[in-house]
């Protein structure tokens, strides 16, 4: 085994703590929609209810992801409360955790300890693992658990062969997390693996029929659970629709690009991804060349490479070559792969820059961190204020990266404190910047001030995806699409609160006539923040593309709405 010398350890652990930090930034961060905010909601209504085994997503039953992450998230609330934080307290920890397993499992692995922290730092700085975290979807979920997998794979083959019960409860827990692509990449790159070097004997030793039972026990339970609620489409929609269905369902077939998903990988793993070009490209040219092809087919023949680990590999390559025939292609199901890419990516880095031949590459290492500096100058041009402190942290990363830079290769230093400042920025700049045009946790905080004892937040030609009213807001809430409804509502009530674009209130007020009177509480701009524009990015074009949004008391005066339509 390879170990650091304690003044190494200690100058790569201060790394591990630099590139932690601006994910610690983030947990004060609104939660914002679509996804997020819906799943805050669903789990705030769970929490609310204490009915742990139904989920329902603003009043109605919800079927589209399984219930861990929401079982995660409500009692995360049960003991935090309804907040930021507790929102995404448990993300966070998850994902800290999953950072020591990449460590372990490089360790397992390989068993050489500047690997493992080269492996773990390049994860923490991967921006796929920072849009994971910023913005908490059910990935963020699943990759932890996908990452515990092999933790305790390679624990029971390295170790005790018992862990791999807690590698099959790992998967079962994946699975009632985002379904059957939990149990699928490990089968996919650990199942490969064994049939590829024919290892039998690995295979008997790995508790196969008690560990589906493992395995199987929290899915079976789960699809009782939707039986109960859809009958059989429930548990067919959640083990067969949801998720194989991509590649075949007509419901999914949104497009079809065989290069979407490595284009998403390219950005998702950009910290390392030209290194990791350049030194797979330099070892398959210079080991053909060395074998040839005949060679190579005749050693997999006589399985001369059995004691090569393929696992890692096959888990990021194989993967990705598998999903790209995915017709219903969304930028997360990269981060699936990240984890593994971060462990092969260890072991490159650290040949490159501490041992090998491939020496020569290192300046590529270089272009990440020069990026992310660049990008950290750049972002003053889309928000106008950032504060004096903003050029003083530039220039104490510059100061870390010259002292630091006689025990640690430059390259490193380079790309670890751009990612750092950047992310920072992104944290505490930009980030509160986007959520000012997304008003619904400042409107919420007014909404139960001024009714603080109803259900209900009602909304007028406002889109159904901002979840995060309700959120904020602490209740359902419900569109009027018609003036019927309206005056129903209102009966027994000479007042209430509505949400509503404020382009619409000309059209409220003139539906409603003389019958009733608006008067603004308050007025924000709003913009839909997870998917920024480039004219939303810069200032001189931002107010093109807002649009504000009004909370208005709807006041009764007297009598009956008049019917518009006679």
């Amino acid at each position: 085994m390879k170990t650091l010398a304690p003044t190494e350890k200690l100058f790569f652990r201060l790394l591990l703590l630099i590139s932690s930090l601006h994910l610690l930034f983030t947990l004060p961060l609104d939660v914002i929609d679509i996804d997020s905010a819906q799943y805050a909601e669903i789990a705030r209504q769970m929490a609310n209810s204490g009915d742990f085994f139904t989920l329902i997503d603003n009043g109605r039953r919800y079927l589209d992801k399984p219930i861990l992450t929401f079982w995660t998230i409500a009692s995360s609330f049960q003991l935090f409360g309804l907040t930021n934080i507790a929102f995404r307290l448990p993300a966070l920890l998850l994902s800290f955790l999953s950072v020591y397993s990449i460590f372990r499992i490089t360790m397992l692995i390989w068993e050489n300890e500047r690997q493992a922290y080269l492996a773990a730092i390049v994860y923490l700085i991967t921006p796929g693992f920072y849009a994971m975290v910023v913005d908490p979807k059910i990935d963020v979920y699943l990759v932890s658990y996908l990452v515990f997998t092999y933790h305790f794979y390679y624990l029971g083959r390295k170790k005790n062969p018992n862990y791999y019960y807690l590698m099959y409860l790992m998967m079962s827990l994946g699975f009632i997390t985002k379904g059957p692509i939990s149990v699928v990449i490990p089968a996919l790159s650990i199942g490969g693996d064994i049939l590829f070097r024919r290892d039998w004997k690995l295979l008997l030793s790995m508790k196969l029929f008690p560990g589906l039972l493992v395995l199987a026990s929290l899915p079976a339970f789960w699809c009782a659970l939707l039986y109960r609620d859809f009958n059989s489409y429930g548990p067919a929609f959640f083990i067969w629709i949801q998720s194989f269905g991509r590649f075949y369902k007509e419901m999914y077939n949104i497009k079809f690009d065989p290069f979407y998903f490595y284009k998403s990988f390219t950005w998702a793993f950009m910290s390392g991804v030209i290194p990791m070009i350049l030194y797979i490209g330099f070892r398959v040219v210079r080991y053909y060349r060395n074998v040839g092809w005949k060679e190579i087919l005749r050693k997999i023949r006589v399985n001369e490479y059995s004691n090569v680990d393929f696992v890692v590999p096959f888990w990021v390559f194989l993967f990705l070559f598998l999903i790209s025939f995915s017709r219903y292609p969304l930028p997360q199901y990269i981060y699936w792969i990240l984890p593994g890419a971060a462990i092969y990516f260890g072991r490159i880095a650290e040949e490159s820059l501490f041992s090998s031949v491939t020496k020569r590459m290192r300046p590529s290492f270089m272009i990440a961190g020069i990026i992310y500096l660049v990008g950290y100058c750049l972002l003053p041009l889309f928000v106008s204020e950032v504060g004096i402190l903003y050029p003083v942290f530039f220039l104490i990363g510059l100061v870390f990266i010259f002292l630091m830079a006689q025990f640690i290769p430059i390259e490193l230093l380079v790309t670890v404190t751009g990612a750092a400042l950047f992310y920072s920025a992104i944290s505490l700049v930009y980030y509160p910047l986007l959520t000012t045009y997304q008003p619904s946790k400042e409107m919420g905080a007014k909404i139960k001030e001024l009714e603080p004892n109803e259900p209900v937040l009602y909304t007028f030609r406002l889109s159904n995806s901002k979840r995060s009213f309700a959120f904020y807001a602490n209740r359902n809430f419900r569109n009027i699409y018609d003036m019927e409804t309206l005056e129903a509502l209102w009966k027994d009530h000479p007042e209430r609160l509505v949400v509503v674009p404020t382009e619409h209130l000309g059209l409220i007020q003139e539906a409603t006539g003389k019958a009733y009177s608006i008067e603004v509480v308050m007025e924000r701009e709003s913009y839909k923040v997870a998917t920024p524009t480039v004219a939303f990015l810069k200032k001189e074009t931002r107010p093109l593309v807002t649009k504000k949004i009004s909370l208005i008391w709807l006041k009764k005066r007297s009598g009956k709405i008049p019917n518009p339509t006679k």
